[in-house]
């Protein structure tokens, strides 16, 4: 069995998952706004559910998710580098970009929760008083507080697809490193290679 073939199409179809919706922003159970990755990479994330006919006014704002860049290019280039190179040098340059991948896909995820817990504070803390005969200052700004911990960054099926990919691919590539995969079976009494 080639395992270095299937580690190249576990490795193609991890970059598919990018196409994949890839996450889902929602509020209190309601997604408000959903990204494959492609959309991440360009910066055009899509509102949705109730928000889905609205203007993109906050998301015109939305820059690039210089994370899932990143590991989108180091699995692209590793996937390529794999192609041109044979056996265990090939092996190691797509488990290289398959690792790196993955752990550049969870940093992103877990930086837009970071981003956006901080933007959400940040405004929050900067939202002006209103005059409120039933709330003070203190309370309105702790309610807007709790409106900022109801929303949710989940990922979806296109970055499973991507992570599950990319680790499948890494682990056929760690058996062709140790040798288990990739060599010729010979029959009985067949001669070895020359």
């Amino acid at each position: 069995m080639d395992y270095l073939l299937l580690a190249r199409i576990a490795k193609l179809v991890g970059l598919l998952g990018f196409l994949l919706p890839w996450v889902t922003v929602s509020c209190s159970g309601n997604v408000i706004l959903e990204a494959t990755g492609l959309q991440l990479m360009t910066g055009d994330p899509q509102p949705a559910g109730a928000l889905a006919g609205a203007e993109q006014n906050q998301t015109d704002d939305a820059e690039p998710a210089v994370g899932v860049i990143l590991a989108f290019a180091v699995a692209a280039i590793g996937l390529v580098v794999g192609f041109l190179l044979k056996g265990k040098q090939a092996a190691g340059s797509m488990l290289a970009g398959a690792v790196l991948c993955i752990g550049l896909s969870f940093y992103s995820i877990e930086n837009m929760r970071t981003e956006l817990t901080r933007e959400m504070n940040e405004q929050s803390n900067d939202a002006p008083v209103e005059d409120n005969p039933f709330f003070s200052g203190d309370q309105q700004r702790e309610f807007a507080r709790a409106a900022a911990s109801a929303i949710r960054i989940e990922e979806e099926e296109g970055f499973w697809v991507t992570v599950g990919g990319m680790g499948v691919g890494g682990i056929l590539c760690l058996l062709v490193l140790a040798g288990v995969g990739g060599a010729a079976v010979r029959r009985p009494g067949e001669a070895p290679p020359a």
